[in-house]
């Protein structure tokens, strides 16, 4: 398996968990974020969570900062498409 993939699944498991349970979720995001500081994927996840949780500023915050990180511009324009209340003139 690919390490994007590997990561991405990761995010996954931690946005999951996060949506159950707060906290726990946050710590496991914060463990990812320390191993992956500058994967788009990570923080496109927590974003992911943020936004089911109701913490829009949140997600946008991090939707925002996995468009800068992602390199292909396909994930940017994914991760612009999430933000709520952000103008979107790409």
């Amino acid at each position: 398996m690919s390490r994007w993939k590997e990561i991405m699944e990761e995010a996954e498991r931690a946005k999951w968990k996060m949506i159950q349970n707060s906290k726990e979720g946050g710590i496991e995001f914060e463990n990812l974020l320390a191993k992956y500081p500058y994967d788009g994927m990570v923080y496109f996840k927590r974003g992911g969570a943020y936004k089911e949780c109701g913490k829009i500023e949140k997600a946008d915050a991090d939707f925002l900062q996995a468009s800068k990180l992602f390199p292909l511009e396909e994930w940017r324009k994914r991760a612009l498409d999430e933000m709520s209340g952000i103008r979107k003139d790409y």
